[in-house]
């Protein structure tokens, strides 16, 4: 199956070489819209792929099977709807588009179209989370009272003595929401089941200004709510700080409690029993092919990416695969809090 990507950051970083891994997929077009150097690692590739400097004429000129959109979210709803005309399916990082009007409008237009588009939403296919899942679903914490996922990442420093660039722009949705908040989000609507009833929310920037640069995007973000089955949730992340408690997600049940700290730690109890460490056996990981940073998202990405594959190549959708369908329903969600 013959992959572009464009975008020159987590595309290239992350993506293209877990791509490479995967027997039945190969990275043949690449392209780079502010970093126009190809990492080392890729330049090595015997063949490596073709490099361009314009998506445009690289969708022109390629044949491709699938196209992942990398690039920065503002030009996420030019790419994608270029792509669904010429007929190319898709897997688009997160946030998927600007706001809703464009996600809406990309959605009829793909199913129009008969494209099929992804959202990269990786993370549900973390073994660990994909065994809060089936402790969730098998009912061993019976009906979910309260979604609560919390993080706290001691950035204050980094804030104060690095530039930011476009992260720092909210006006090309830079910033924590759009990064992680996009995630969390997604983990409630894919663990609980269940529609968003009411939300109150609002963003907020602890560090405002440093290194001569002025930052709108927020460093933090507060979201809490009820969904249409009378369960309660809470999400915020905070990034301005000095110290951290990680990020801790748990879920309260009429039965018990599934609580996942950083990602590695599980544990499980039910009513009037203390909570108990569940072990997950962990993926192996070709660590002589990654480097550090792509192994961090291997577990995850690469079942994602698996998932992809089944869909492109056989019209085997997985139940957790996040569709267009997800994504437009994220950017509502983002929206309402924006608006706040």
């Amino acid at each position: 199956m013959r992959v572009g990507i464009i975008g020159g950051g987590f595309g290239l970083r992350i993506q293209a070489p877990i791509i490479k891994v995967h027997p039945s997929m190969d990275v043949s077009a690449v392209c780079t819209m502010n970093r126009h150097q190809l990492p080392n690692e890729i330049l090595s590739w015997e063949p490596p792929p073709k490099h361009y400097l314009d998506w445009a004429q690289m969708l022109n000129k390629e044949k491709m099977d699938i196209l992942f959109v990398s690039s920065m979210p503002i030009h996420h709803y030019e790419i994608v709807k270029y792509a669904i005309k010429k007929g190319i399916n898709i897997v688009c990082e997160k946030p998927f588009t600007m706001n809703s009007n464009e996600s809406r409008e990309l959605l009829n237009l793909a199913t129009e179209n008969n494209v099929k588009i992804l959202i990269d939403f990786e993370w549900r296919y973390l073994p660990i989370r994909q065994k809060v899942k089936e402790i969730i679903e098998k009912n061993h914490i019976g009906k979910v009272l309260h979604f609560e996922y919390h993080i706290s990442s001691p950035r204050y420093q980094y804030l104060q003595n690095n530039k930011l660039g476009w992260l720092g722009e909210k006006q090309k949705f830079g910033g924590m929401l759009g990064a992680l908040g996009t995630h969390m989000i997604d983990c409630l609507s894919w663990l609980v089941k269940d529609e968003i009833e009411d939300l109150s929310g609002f963003v907020y920037t602890h560090v405002p200004q440093a290194v001569g640069e002025h930052r709108e995007a927020d460093d933090a973000f507060f979201i809490h709510g009820k969904m249409k089955g009378n369960s309660t949730f809470s999400i915020q992340l905070i990034s301005g700080i000095n110290h951290s408690f990680g990020a801790n997600l748990r879920v309260f049940g009429s039965l018990g409690t599934v609580t996942l700290h950083n990602d590695q730690e599980l544990y499980f109890g039910k009513t009037n029993e203390k909570l108990n460490e569940i072990n997950v056996i962990k993926p192996e990981i070709p660590v002589h092919q990654l480097s550090g940073e792509a192994i961090a998202y291997f577990p995850a990405f690469y079942p994602f990416l698996e998932k992809v594959y089944e869909y492109m190549a056989f019209e085997k959708l997985d139940q957790d695969l996040p569709t267009i369908v997800d994504g437009h329903k994220n950017q509502v969600i983002l929206d309402k809090v924006l608006a706040n």
